[in-house]
């Protein structure tokens, strides 16, 4: 069942796969380093210094909660990579920048990105939907550049709602 399950993952994956050639291979190629860490915790940093400024403590707490939460699904699914060892559809080249992620399975990307949307859906649950709709976005983009095979992207984002669902009723309950 196991084998059969990878066959359908790698045939499916391979068709959604674009070529280097293809027109929209620069548009792909964008969305997949959306994803990637510099542009997320960048991004929160930028957040952070935007609530000092404006003397948000909600905003500061929000953003300090959702920074540790997707740190905690990094963790989860680099424990994760390193256990399956799976290889990636082709070999990963720009798209690969630390050795652990010479691996697919699960994708840190889609990890990260779902635990970014699904815990930000607490605090601001409009801008948790369009962190969704990017997530998803990226996600869909990486098997597209063919870094990863479609079970990859599903088992990140898994991974990542779930340590987010667990960090916020890790909090409720504190």
């Amino acid at each position: 069942m196991r084998k059969r399950l990878s066959q359908l993952d790698n045939k499916i994956s391979r068709r959604c796969a674009l070529s280097p050639e293809s027109q929209w291979w620069p548009w792909a190629r964008a969305v997949a380093h959306a994803g990637d860490g510099p542009y997320v915790f960048g991004g929160l940093g930028i957040i952070y210094l935007l609530s000092l400024l404006w003397n948000d403590a909600y905003l500061q707490q929000a953003d300090l909660i959702v920074s540790a939460i997707v740190t905690a699904a990094i963790l989860a699914v680099t424990a994760v990579k390193f256990a399956v060892r799976r290889e990636r559809p082709r070999p990963p080249g720009e798209f690969v920048t630390f050795q652990y992620d010479a691996y697919s399975f699960p994708s840190g990307h889609s990890g990260r990105m779902a635990a970014l949307a699904t815990s930000s859906i607490f605090f601001y649950p409009v801008l948790g939907l369009v962190l969704l709709a990017v997530a998803l976005s990226v996600a869909v983009a990486r098997v597209a550049v063919g870094v990863h095979y479609l079970g990859d992207i599903v088992a990140g984002f898994g991974v990542g709602t779930l340590v987010a669902c667990g960090g916020m009723l890790l909090l409720s309950v504190l």
